[in-house]
């Protein structure tokens, strides 16, 4: 029978946790239920799952687990726990590292600082629109609603980061298999026609005298393509490391013809969508477009909204502003246009990011519809000119000895 790990809180207000056998997951939860107790968590475990998975990502934290956290500590305080209780129930069952992140946070809360102040010393983990609506759930004593708000911005995130990861994994394995392949062509396979083409000497096609060329050269030069390589990957994986260069990266995508429209979606999505949650959430208008510059990548953009933040804070309609940019397309400014005369900023702008999420999956879909059979094509050239150009040069062979 499977084994389930659960976790719940008593009706005063103890956390309890233990593993049980069970015939699924409904069947453990009913039982949490007719003991009275409030489940947090329960699910299928495997034996040494748990340790596995700590040994394997060391004390990172994942975002996916961060999430869960976060999720956990709304339930706890939402039943009624102080911040420091929860915090101390969640880190005793946590993994490494965010046993680390939230002994941190006890340790900042028990210097007396906010639970804002606290997570801002978390930059990596917490990004500055969360901070912020996390400081107005304190002020205005709905922590645990804002919590809840910041698990469901961050589920919707990583479900469309999911999407669009989904979407560039597939031709990358195309090409990746692609190159796998044309490496093994050439140093397995065209070495063992060497000695018949030397005896061709001058009569070889272009393409087979290309390919043998290539093929000497790349043996001959193992050690400096592997160097090249690893330097290549390296390099991409530090760049992609700092927030300027990602923003470059974005920016040139956005340029593409047929990326243009998705980019200009997902930014929609998520400039529309972060206003909305910090409006909503009882963030002031200015300040919330003080946050979304911090939260833009490219640099055009992310001056575009500092400059909008600026005439709103010096006074001007909020709408007007944004209509003199191409921050977001047309119909995004007239929706939030109409949301900043009724002031039901929050409501339009869900809707209007709901709109775009919409739109942008539905582009993403066409793309791979498109980029799968562009890449097998792009492949199937590639393999096919190897064999036809090898092919070609054995059955000079035959034409000789005639």
């Amino acid at each position: 029978m499977p084994q389930f790990r659960y976790r719940a809180v008593t009706p005063a207000g103890e956390f309890v946790a233990g593993e049980v056998d069970a015939p699924s997951r409904q069947e453990v939860l009913r039982r949490i239920e007719y003991l009275g107790h409030m489940a947090i968590e329960a699910e299928a475990v495997t034996p040494g799952m748990l340790a596995g998975k700590s040994a394997f990502f060391g004390g990172s934290v994942r975002s996916r687990d961060l999430t869960i956290f976060l999720r956990e500590l709304a339930m706890l305080v939402e039943a009624r726990l102080t911040l420091e209780a929860a915090l101390q129930t969640l880190g005793s069952d946590t993994g490494k590292g965010l046993t680390r992140f939230v002994g941190a946070l006890l340790e900042s809360i028990s210097a007396g600082e906010s639970f804002a102040d606290a997570l801002e010393r978390h930059p990596a983990l917490i990004e500055p629109a969360h901070i912020a609506m996390v400081r107005a759930g304190e002020a205005s004593g709905n922590l645990n609603s804002v919590l809840r708000a910041i698990v469901e911005d961050r589920t919707q995130r990583q479900l469309l980061t999911e999407r669009i990861a989904a979407a560039v994994r597939y031709p990358c394995f195309l090409i990746g298999s692609a190159t796998t392949i044309l490496i093994f062509f050439l140093f397995y396979v065209v070495p063992q026609f060497e000695p018949v083409f030397k005896d061709l000497g001058g009569h070889l096609n272009a393409g087979a005298a290309f390919v043998v060329r290539a093929s000497d050269w790349l043996r001959g030069n193992v050690d400096l393509v592997l160097g090249v390589a690893i330097a290549v990957i390296l390099g991409t994986w530090l760049a992609l490391k700092r927030r300027q260069t990602r923003g470059a990266i974005i920016a040139a995508l956005a340029s593409v013809p047929g990326l243009a429209g998705l980019a200009r979606d997902r930014r929609a999505t998520r400039l529309i969508g972060t206003l909305g949650l910090l409006v909503e959430n009882g963030v002031a208008l200015p300040t919330a477009l003080k946050i979304l510059g911090d939260i833009v990548t490219e640099p055009r953009h992310a001056a575009t909204v500092r400059r909008v933040h600026e005439q709103v804070r010096n006074g001007r309609r909020f709408a007007d502003a944004l209509a003199e940019t191409d921050l977001l397309p047309p119909l995004a400014v007239r929706m939030l246009r109409v949301g900043d005369e009724t002031g039901n900023v929050a409501q339009i702008a869900r809707h209007a990011a709901h709109f775009y999420e919409q739109k942008l999956s539905t582009g993403l879909d066409r793309l791979m519809g498109a980029v799968g059979p562009i890449a097998i094509i792009f492949v199937s050239l590639l393999i096919g000119s190897l064999i036809i150009s090898i092919m070609t040069a054995l059955l000079s062979i035959t034409d000789l000895a005639r």
